[in-house]
């Protein structure tokens, strides 16, 4: 029997149109043919023709509109490769992943074609489908004798295509964005210790014993779960205050060490120094009962404590997060920084530690260096300077003639004038549901469980912290300024504008809220918050922004993104400084107002 019927080629056409005589048919007909004759193949042909065409009786006669489309041969001496015929290989779209121009064909029918190799890879040769379209006359002009017009030839795979390029580096001329800088182990250090200091922990020696009167297995119901978290928040603070503790007998131990150090070489005058901090080595591991290997590695790290207390004072040892021993293990930043700048805050640290937590000191008692607290009152009452001790706030106004001196008074919320307004609140917006937020439109309400606006959650309906800022003496000429101790991210609130809500001020500083119809003033000459001290900048990191909670309009001092560290600002506008005969301070490159005094001389 002939090969070519033992080809697979053969066996699924026959599966195809399940046909099971096809094979034994070919046979037949190849018979007819000479043994001798290698250039018997059988050659396999479509035809694309028309429903009303079909002639399943005359396979062999086709009218005018069919189209024949051949596919390729078997031959004798390649009976194992089904070959394409030449015309319909060029037929091939430039979809397919190589030029129509780039193929040659072999002595034996294959072909081969030349790959136009991109990035490494080589696209895939994939099969064509002829598709007719509607029939069009075609052109002799286009010299176009491939293929007809109305036959378009597609891919037979389904590709993946990229719409756009691998990113391309910008050049260095163009990249004019300013790099991000990450914040070092010391400054999340640094920053950690802020974060305590303003945080609502409770530090005391000695806790007392708060069990519930009931039994915490019975369910958890609402009295159940604020028991529950009750116990929780204790042991928190108890632990946060051990933690403490530790640190302090730890820092101490290595000076009482020292001292005996000193003491030994005074009692036994032949020692050497090495003999004598052996000697004290091993007085301490007699009564620690540890190796004396073990106690040298703790010591590394308590010799750290130490450093750190001797620059920033007790309470930056205090305060300090759980990174302090991370930190003083592996010694990061000890030679790189860390105890010039802990200097630097050691007397802004003691002023909030004092007055935000004014029995830390307590802590001190075990290791008898507890004393009274430097710094009373408001936390903001403290300006601090770069050289020494903060000063009172009433003293930096030395300078200024008034008739009672300095006096300011710190409030948490506005307070109106009843002599102008009466028993009304002007910043309440009427004709607006004021347990809805105008922002995102969720529930509003003093409640923190039940409240739902999430816009300004560290101001209005959420848990309030004192806000990591202090008063400070700036170096030029501003008198003074507030800076952020901790980070303020873009979107974040600083803190709330507030005064006496009053009306009709003139030729002073004041805030002007309400509307055209309803106006008002906040005025924070005798009281108010630390934004009465925000200074002025025409590059500012702050901006000043309204909001309306429970209905009542409130100004905002909105974030920017404040660094920790830096100034808070805010643009007083181009209509304060127009009515203000006085040079802008700012600094900025580009200030809008450095030469206000020539630019808008007095009338």
């Amino acid at each position: 029997m002939h090969p070519i019927v033992h080809h697979p080629v053969v066996t699924k056409l026959s599966d195809l149109f399940d046909n099971a005589d096809f094979a034994s048919q070919l046979a037949s007909t190849l018979a007819s043919f000479s043994p001798h004759d290698e250039g018997v193949c059988l050659r396999i042909d479509a035809v694309v023709c028309a429903s009303n065409s079909l002639k399943s009786n005359i396979p062999n006669i086709t009218t005018k509109n069919d189209k024949s489309l051949p596919l390729g041969w078997l031959t004798v001496k390649n009976n194992r490769n089904l070959t394409t015929p030449s015309h319909v290989t060029s037929l091939k779209s430039p979809a397919s992943g190589y030029p129509a121009n780039s193929q040659s064909t072999s002595k034996d029918g294959c072909d081969n074609v030349r790959h136009k190799t991109v990035s490494g890879l080589r696209p895939s040769k994939s099969a064509a489908i002829a598709v007719t379209t509607e029939e069009s006359d075609s052109d002799p002009d286009t010299g176009n004798r491939l293929r007809p017009s109305n036959v378009r030839i597609e891919p037979s795979v389904r590709q993946f295509h990229s719409d756009t390029r691998f990113p391309q580096r910008k050049k260095p001329t163009k990249d004019t964005a300013t790099p991000a800088l990450q914040p070092s182990s010391i400054d999340k250090f640094i920053a950690g210790i802020w974060r305590q200091v303003h945080s609502p922990v409770t530090l005391s020696v000695s806790f007392p014993d708060r069990r519930p009167e009931f039994s915490l297995g019975t369910g958890v119901s609402e009295t159940v779960f604020r028991a529950v978290n009750g116990l929780c928040k204790k042991y928190c603070d108890q632990s946060r205050s051990s933690r403490a503790l530790e640190i302090i007998v730890q820092a101490y131990w290595v000076e009482c060490y020292e001292a005996r150090i000193a003491s030994i070489r005074l009692e036994r005058p032949h020692y050497t120094n090495a003999e004598a901090r052996m000697a004290a080595l091993k007085e301490a591991c007699s009564t620690l009962t540890w190796h004396e290997k073990e106690l040298r590695n703790r010591m590394a790290v308590w010799r750290g404590y130490k450093e750190i207390k001797d620059s920033g004072g007790w309470a930056s040892l205090i305060f300090a997060g759980s990174g302090i021993y991370r930190i003083c293990k592996y010694r990061i930043g000890f030679d790189n920084g860390l105890m010039p700048r802990l200097r630097h805050i050691a007397s802004s640290l003691e002023v909030a530690a004092d007055t935000l937590h004014p029995g830390w000191r307590d802590l001190l008692r075990i290791v008898s260096q507890n004393g009274p607290c430097r710094y009373s009152g408001h936390p903001h009452e403290w300006v601090t300077v770069d050289t020494g001790p903060a000063l009172p706030l009433g003293t930096t106004y030395s300078h200024l003639v008034l008739p009672n001196g300095f006096n300011y008074q710190f409030v948490d919320d506005c307070v109106i004038d009843q002599n102008v307004f009466g028993g009304d609140d002007p910043r309440r917006e009427l004709g607006i549901d004021p347990n809805i937020c105008q922002l995102c439109k969720e529930k509003q309400t003093d409640d923190l469980v039940s409240n739902h606006c999430s816009c300004f959650p560290a101001l209005f309906g959420g848990v309030r912290y004192p806000p990591p800022v202090q008063l400070y003496n700036t170096t030029n000429g501003k008198n003074n300024g507030v800076i952020a101790r901790c980070e303020f991210d873009r979107g974040t609130a600083i803190a709330e504008f507030v005064g006496l809500v009053t009306r009709g001020i003139d030729g002073v500083d004041v805030m002007m809220g309400g509307t055209p119809e309803r106006p008002y003033q906040v005025f924070q000459g005798q009281m108010g918050n630390f934004t009465r001290f925000i200074n002025h900048s025409c590059r500012p990191n702050s901006q000043f922004q309204k909001f309306y909670w429970r209905g009542i309009e409130r100004i905002l001092v909105v974030s920017r993104g404040v660094a920790a560290g830096s100034e808070i600002t805010v643009d007083y506008s181009d209509s304060y400084w127009r009515k203000l005969r006085k040079n802008c301070l700012c600094g900025e490159t580009g200030c809008r107002f450095a030469n206000q005094l020539e630019t808008y001389p007095a009338t």
